[in-house]
């Protein structure tokens, strides 16, 4: 884990902590600071006035005038607790709302550079893991890292005024003091190392625990299990990956316990000595009893500064390390800056050559070596069985994936340097696991084209064209409908009808190439006909490229790509194909019935 944390780095990360925290609220980070400055001056003075008080009330029938002197130490004491008590509340709230602002920097920071990654890191769980350690990093709060500093700080001021009135008793109080608190701070950090550790470790089980917990709460997922009774094997699946993190985290637990048991004991042992230093001290009249009760406060207060120390410094070794992983994934580098900015948004041609992808952390070739040109206007199929590297080609052919070997290019430029604002207005894509957003209608329509969204005529049009006019119109909020039963007025949609939105939204897109990526597995055979009649009716003019393991469809393609084993097969028009009597016809006859038996 050491290795793992670069002091250079960690360095680094905090300084820009810091000027973060201080950008986003310079006038409050300075009055948290005025804070913790007065609460680390106080407690000494607390000390020294409480002495006074004792020795005071010791004397005071001795002395009757000391009451009216005693009952002003004692509001004195009171008040400043007080203002301790009232100006740590109001650095706390000062604190939140640096915390919060600079939390919602670092998401944003998070989320913005999530997107310009490359898709294709998403197929590494290593990827997941640093994204998981980044939300932790951001969720505990990167920035405490800033208020631990202070925290630090401010003790130390405090530190050095207790120590200056145990150096009145004895040169030693304030060393024994230390080495008494040592063990502690060694042992805290031996903790945050173990936590740290057993996080990494159980970082994969425990995102399969909290996705198999989401289970028992996603509405759909519950039907199915009540359906296919498999609620008792997700329950024991559950129980294990829970028992599974358990163990590591009570095996932590109880190493946690047996170290801080060590330490409480050499704590106060040390606590006794000085006792025992500072009654020597009263029986020989060198202290009085005000200066035993002070200075036995001054000695708890000083372990406990220790100690804050050590925590503070303990939480700063554990959120350092996390951020690591938050740093990691903030300075991740974008091997291929978009530098052609095209100035048309007309699609032309799409050119392949000698495409080859290997995923990341594999060294198997998914695509080997493919070799296509799409010109403007034509209808392109490619077909194959699952696993034959269809959506891998289409993720390169938009851009998601970075091609291992060969290139595409698009008009003649390579799509690897493309703006991907450029890119993406030029073509559109629907895929089989398209997004189900839990918005309203107008939302999940109109994120194909945001400009549109206050367009109500042309979001109606598109709901005609794939025949969901007559159920959206019918829903009392219109198209300001929640397409989810947990919302207010909420409705739901079928799977077909779900569908169906998607393919309205990927038109709504007024592109001229028009990628789509098994775009009605989930209707029947004759509404999946109708659709595509729909498609091409809209897609007149416009460049096709549509990837499916369903054939019927694909008859009215002017080209058709058969793909095997991350290689083209064979293509060329259905009657060549069909006449070739190769794969792909013997695909076709495998599924004909399917529509032929639909027909009569």
């Amino acid at each position: 884990m050491l290795k793992e944390l670069d002091i250079v780095a960690f360095i680094k990360s905090q300084k820009y902590f810091f000027i973060l925290a201080y950008k986003e609220n310079p006038s409050s980070f300075i009055w948290y600071m005025i804070c913790k400055l007065i609460i680390s001056v106080l407690p000494p003075i607390v000390v020294l006035l409480n002495k006074k008080v004792i020795d005071s009330i010791s004397n005071i029938h001795d002395q009757p005038y000391l009451l009216t002197l005693t009952i002003q130490l004692v509001i004195a004491v009171f008040l400043i607790q007080y203002i301790s008590s009232l100006v740590n509340s109001f650095g706390d709230y000062i604190f939140t709302k640096i915390s919060r602002d600079a939390n919602f920097v670092l998401k944003k920071l998070l989320y913005e550079k999530i997107l310009k990654i490359p898709y294709e890191e998403y197929e590494d769980s290593k990827f997941f893991d640093d994204i998981s350690l980044s939300n932790i990093a951001i969720s505990t709060s990167g920035i405490n890292v800033i208020q631990n500093i202070i925290t630090i700080i401010g003790s130390i001021i405090s530190l050095l005024g207790m120590l200056g009135i145990l150096l009145t008793i004895h040169w030693t109080m304030p060393l024994a003091l230390f080495i008494s608190t040592l063990p502690g701070i060694i042992l805290l950090f031996a903790v945050k190392t173990k936590s740290y550790n057993i996080s990494k470790e159980t970082a994969l089980k425990s995102r399969e625990l909290d996705y198999t917990s989401d289970l028992f709460l996603n509405r759909s997922i519950v039907k199915e299990i009540k359906i296919y009774n498999t609620g008792e094997y997700l329950l024991n699946k559950w129980k294990t990956l829970f028992q599974y993190i358990q163990i590591h985290t009570l095996k932590l637990a109880f190493w946690e316990f047996k170290t801080t048991s060590l330490a409480v004991f050499i704590l106060q042992a040390s606590s006794l000595v000085v006792s025992l230093i500072l009654i020597q001290q009263i029986s020989s009249n060198i202290l009085t009893v005000g200066d035993y009760v002070a200075l036995l406060g001054a000695v708890t207060s000083v372990q406990g500064i220790f100690g804050m120390i050590g925590g503070s410094l303990g939480s700063i070794f554990e959120t350092a390390i996390y951020n690591n992983s938050l740093l990691k994934v903030l300075n991740y580098n974008l091997k291929n800056p978009f530098v052609n900015h095209i100035a048309s948004n007309k699609f032309e041609e799409l050119d392949v050559d000698n495409l080859t992808f290997i995923y990341p952390q594999t060294d198997k070739k998914v695509l080997k070596n493919i070799s296509m040109r799409i010109k403007k206007g034509e209808n392109i199929a490619i077909v194959g069985h699952n696993g034959s590297g269809k959506t891998t080609l289409l993720n390169c052919l938009l851009g998601l994936y970075s091609a291992t070997g060969g290139q595409i290019k698009l008009n003649k430029h390579n799509i690897e340097e493309i703006d991907r604002a450029n890119l993406y207005n030029i073509m559109s894509a629907i895929f089989q696991d398209f997004g189900r957003y839990k918005y309203t209608v107008r939302e999940n329509l109109s994120f194909g084209d945001l400009e549109k969204f206050n367009k109500d005529s042309e979001l109606f049009d598109n709901l005609k064209k794939v025949d969901l006019y007559n159920k959206i119109i019918n829903f009392d909020q219109k198209l300001d409908t929640y397409l989810t039963k947990e919302m207010p007025n909420g409705s739901e949609l079928s799977g077909g009808e779900w569908q169906k939105l998607a393919i309205a939204r990927g038109f709504l897109k007024n592109t001229d190439l028009i990628i789509l990526d098994e775009p009605t597995a989930a209707l029947d055979p004759i509404s999946e006909l109708n659709i595509f009649e729909v498609f091409y009716k809209l897609a007149q003019n416009k460049t096709i490229i549509t990837i499916s393991h369903r054939l019927g469809p694909t008859r009215l393609a002017n080209r058709i790509i058969v793909m095997n084993n991350g290689e083209i097969h064979e293509e060329g028009s259905f009657d060549e194909l069909m006449s070739k009597k190769g794969m792909y016809y013997e695909m076709y006859l495998a599924q004909s019935n399917w529509y032929t038996n639909t027909e009569t």
